[in-house]
């Protein structure tokens, strides 16, 4: 089971990752998302023009991570880091039962959005996301140590496969982390390369994979029918 928040899932979960460029496209991605059978949403929140009543989006139905992508990350943020972290200060008071944060964010903010969560009840997922490439296990097992240090409570790495190896290499870091995390570890690798990676990753022990419920928001992202169909195939 994957605990988020106050929320309890059964893993693997697959997560409809939601944008748009406004609140009312977003809502209708939530809508989307609950149609096609996510078993919860991530709102990123970096793809909006305008925050305003962005919170009506922590009513959906599932459980909600709330993201705010920064450039640096593969996202659409370009303001100042208070600015980018605010939203999910927001996130954590409204009740979200998740907010993924980068551990590449500056360490005072880090630090107090973990305070907050911790307070809230609500769970912290650290990510990390390469898109140079894809790093040996034993430096990806490093990073994974760093999150658990900042206080994560999932740990999400995400690295770009230029080709199979590199698909390879992030689902063999996958198995060698079991033993080194104390925290669930979730990762697979963006492209065309990587694509196999994401449904093949939740079966050694990834608790979340992410789908596109319209447009993909990684490369290489596989829709929730396509995604919930092959896990289920590979299961049975």
């Amino acid at each position: 089971m994957l605990k988020l928040g106050r929320h309890q899932l059964k893993a693997p979960a697959v997560c409809g990752a939601v944008t748009g460029e406004s609140v009312a496209a977003m809502s209708a991605g939530v809508a989307r998302a609950i149609e096609q059978g996510a078993d919860l949403v991530e709102l990123r929140l970096d793809g909006l023009r305008e925050l305003t009543g962005w919170e009506k989006l922590l009513r959906a139905e599932l459980p909600v991570i709330v993201t705010n992508r920064p450039e640096r990350e593969g996202g659409s943020f370009k303001g100042r880091e208070e600015e980018r972290t605010r939203p999910l200060l927001e996130g954590i008071a409204g009740g979200a039962a998740c907010i993924d944060i980068e551990l590449s964010t500056e360490k005072r903010l880090l630090g107090r959005l973990v305070g907050e969560a911790r307070k809230r009840g609500t769970s912290v997922l650290m990510s990390h996301h390469d898109f140079t490439g894809t790093p040996q296990p034993s430096a990806l097992i490093k990073i994974v140590r760093r999150m658990v240090k900042e206080g994560c409570d999932i740990a999400k790495v995400v690295t770009f496969a230029a080709e199979p190896r590199d698909a390879l290499s992030v689902l063999d870091f996958l198995v060698q982390v079991q033993g080194e995390a104390s925290v669930p570890v979730a990762a697979f690798a963006m492209g065309d390369a990587g694509r196999l990676s994401r449904v093949v990753a939740p079966l050694l022990g990834s608790p979340i994979t992410y789908a596109a419920v319209s447009e993909a928001t990684a490369p290489g992202q596989l829709d929730i029918a396509t995604t919930k169909l092959l896990l289920r195939e590979l299961r049975d």
